[in-house]
Formats: structure tokens, C-alpha cells, sequence
């Protein structure tokens, strides 16, 4: 018997800064075997059949008196919803290879490279009318932002990743002008958008795999901040948020920030380009008439900032109503286009023709983009 190497993962870490890993679990996995799947670039396990643990239920019974089923233990539902151990889930051995081949088909033989155009098809100057009206005039009402990802990209296909953990935040691959784009995406239909420790875990985790391909980032902006509350804190949002905001920083490719609607805190600033990769990186920062910025969202700002008088006041919950009701009248995106938050108020038909025509404008910056990076975070 003797002490583990140490350097036995070497190879393994360098892999991750060459060329494109997947690993796909089909059956029982556990110790070494096991952390290999999760030292890849995209993971998928096979519902029903595939687990993946340090050591299976037999040693777990025997060292913590703990009796558990394989599949409860590591299963699928543990791992894709939970952890985020393993990004995906297949049906069956099929559904995995099926998807492992469309990730694949997005991303460059290896770093040296940028991921191959694909005519689909699909006129870059395309206008979805419905883009017009898809964010609702009640700024708290929810609305599908999978609607917004399929008007905007070549024919609605994309490859989304992580799709149950995190799920505040969407990760996905698709193409527009035939060209690779990675999409990231606050979900307003979960949490309201905010950034909660899983989806900033998430969102660091796929911008640095858009970083390492070379592959330019769509940012889809609604996030009214970090998640706030006891469960919040528990899942550590303030750390992996922050996490978050260093991926979005340090990232070097082109990156396309729309900001649909409100852009809070932390939160927004995870989703902002400007600054991200130094000075000479790239970056178009775009906004919609229904958008919303701030340092902190109206409704918790008022009663923090203006707690004093809303206290004093003769009917507080009233006079509380009438500060938001004169705040949210200055949240005009145009004053904050003024201000030079954003390039420009864009109408939200224009926003493929746009971005079509920066990813194509970008493809040089992106050649000079490519090498090795550092390894994406497990």
C-alpha cells in the first residue's frame, strides 16, 4: 500500500485545455472511474441504469450504517437536479449518444480551432414580430424566455446543457447566421430570474466552456439580483454569485448583452459584458424598451433606503406605495441609455439582425481568440 501519486490527474486537467471531453454514464460508476466522468466538458447519464458516487451502497452501509438504494444514492434525479454533478439525462443509451453528438456538433475539434459555420438556412435579418410584445406590461408577470431563445436563433434548434439544475439560469448552444453562439439566459419563470447559488454555479461553469472553444456569448438578461432569504444563504449565493461575476469578467470571447428587463445588483452585473475579458475584448451591450436598471430592484430598495420616513408616516403601507409608484416613474431605460449604460435602445425585432451582424463582425477577433485556457471548473 502507498500515498495516491498526487500527479495522476494531470493528463486528465491538461485534456480539458486541448480538445472537447464528454463522458457518458450507463451503469454503476464509483471512485477514480467516477471523477473522470466529472472532469469532462459535458457529462450525461442514462436514467434507471447509470449512478455515480466515491463508493456504491455496500461501502456506504458498511462505514455510515446507512442503507440506500444505488439510484437513490446516485442516481439521475440526485445528480442532474440536485447536484449538478452530471449535466444531463438520457432516456436511454440511444437518447445519450443522440445527444452527445449535438454537443459535439457545436464546439471545435480542439482550441486551436473556432467552431465550423453552419448554413441553416435561416435569414440573419430575420424579424419575429412577436418579440415585440413577448415582455409583459406588468413588470412582475413571468414569461417564456425558451420562446425568446427559439425567435432569435437559426430555425429555433439549440442544445441546451444543465436544463434541470440551476434552472434560474438557462445554458444553451445554437447557432445564428449558421454561426456557434453560446446563449445564456435568466429564466424569469423560475425565482423570478434571480441568481441563486446553483444557477451562478451553473453560469460560471458554461461561460468558461464558452471561453475555452472560443465560442462568443448571448447574454439574455432579466435578473432582479442575487436570491435573497434563508435558502439563499444556505446554497452560498453571495460566493458562487460572485464566482459568477469573475467567469463573466475574465472570459475573453465577444460577447452580445441584451437586457430584456430588469438588471439588479449582483445579479446584472454577472450578465454584463462591459468590462469582461479586458480592454480589448469585444463586447455589445443592448437594451429593450422594457428594460430596468439599477444598483437595487424599487420594491426592496424603497423600504431600505426610505425606511425612516415610510416608519414615521401617518399610513406607511400608502406612503410606501407612493414612493415605489415615483420610482418606478424615473426607471426609463432611455435615461439610462443616456447615461451610457447601454449602446442603444433597440427595438426588440431587430435583435437577431443585430446580433447576427456582430457574430459575423467578431469571427477574426474569435480566430485570435483561440488557444488554451484554463481548465473549465467541474
Amino acid at each position: 500500500m502507498s500515498l495516491p501519486p498526487g500527479t495522476q490527474w494531470w493528463w486528465d486537467v491538461q485534456l480539458l485545455q486541448k480538445v472537447p471531453v464528454v463522458s457518458a454514464v450507463v451503469g454503476s460508476c464509483a471512485g477514480h472511474v467516477a471523477a473522470r466522468a466529472v472532469l469532462s466538458h459535458f457529462s450525461i447519464m442514462v436514467k434507471g441504469t447509470g449512478q455515480i458516487f466515491p463508493a456504491g451502497p455496500p461501502v456506504v452501509s458498511r462505514a455510515l450504517s446507512e442503507n440506500i438504494p444505488k439510484d437513490d444514492l446516485g442516481g439521475t434525479r440526485r445528480h442532474t437536479r440536485e447536484t449538478g454533478v452530471i449535466d444531463n439525462e438520457a432516456e436511454d443509451e440511444e437518447d445519450a449518444f443522440r445527444q452527445i453528438r449535438e454537443f459535439l456538433s457545436y464546439v471545435p475539434d480542439n482550441v486551436y480551432e473556432v467552431a465550423a459555420r453552419k448554413d441553416m438556412g435561416d435569414d440573419p435579418n430575420r424579424r419575429e414580430e412577436e418579440l415585440l410584445n413577448i415582455v409583459p406590461i406588468d413588470r412582475k408577470r413571468p414569461y417564456d424566455m425558451y420562446k425568446v431563445i427559439r425567435l432569435l436563433v437559426d430555425k429555433g434548434e439549440f442544445f441546451e446543457m444543465r436544463k434541470y439544475y440551476g434552472a434560474a439560469v438557462i445554458t444553451a448552444f445554437a447557432r445564428m447566421d449558421g454561426y456557434v453562439v453560446g446563449v445564456l439566459a435568466s429564466n424569469p419563470m423560475v425565482h423570478a430570474g434571480a441568481m441563486i447559488g446553483k444557477a451562478a454555479q451553473k453560469m460560471a461553469r458554461f461561460i468558461d466552456l464558452c471561453n475555452c472553444f472560443s465560442i462568443p456569448l448571448l447574454l439574455l438578461g432579466d435578473v432582479p439580483g442575487f436570491m435573497i432569504g434563508s435558502e439563499a444563504e444556505k446554497e452560498a449565493t453571495m460566493r458562487y454569485g460572485m464566482v459568477a461575476v469573475m467567469a463573466a469578467q475574465e472570459a475573453s470571447v465577444p460577447k452580445v448583452h441584451i437586457a430584456l428587463r430588469k438588471s439588479y445588483g449582483m445579479g446584472g452585473d454577472a450578465f454584463s459584458s462591459a468590462g469582461g475579458g479586458g480592454m480589448m475584448t469585444l463586447n455589445l451591450r443592448l437594451g429593450w424598451p422594457s428594460g430596468e436598471w439599477g444598483p437595487i430592484p424599487i420594491e426592496g430598495g424603497v423600504a431600505a433606503a426610505y425606511r425612516r420616513v415610510i416608519e414615521s408616516a401617518p399610513d406607511p403601507e400608502a406612503k410606501r406605495k407612493e414612493l415605489e409608484e415615483k420610482l418606478v416613474g424615473f426607471r426609463s431605460p432611455f435615461r439610462a441609455a443616456e447615461a451610457g449604460d447601454v449602446i442603444d435602445i433597440i427595438d426588440p425585432r431587430d435583435t437577431r439582425p443585430i446580433t447576427c451582424r456582430f457574430i459575423r463582425a467578431a469571427q477574426p477577433a474569435l480566430k485570435r481568440n483561440v488557444g488554451p485556457k484554463r481548465s473549465v471548473r467541474p
